[in-house]
């Protein structure tokens, strides 16, 4: 299994809303999309 890194979250959803049920899902990221998000990293 790959390493996975959380990049967005939205902690406001629980607030604002009823969250019945919770759902975890991912996708891969290639070329400009990841360079993007890996510039970020501090």
């Amino acid at each position: 299994m790959p390493n996975i890194k959380i990049i967005a979250k939205n902690p406001n959803a629980y607030h604002n809303y009823n969250i019945d049920d919770k759902i975890e899902c991912g996708i891969v990221l290639t070329g400009t999309e990841i360079k993007s998000i890996r510039k970020r990293k501090s």
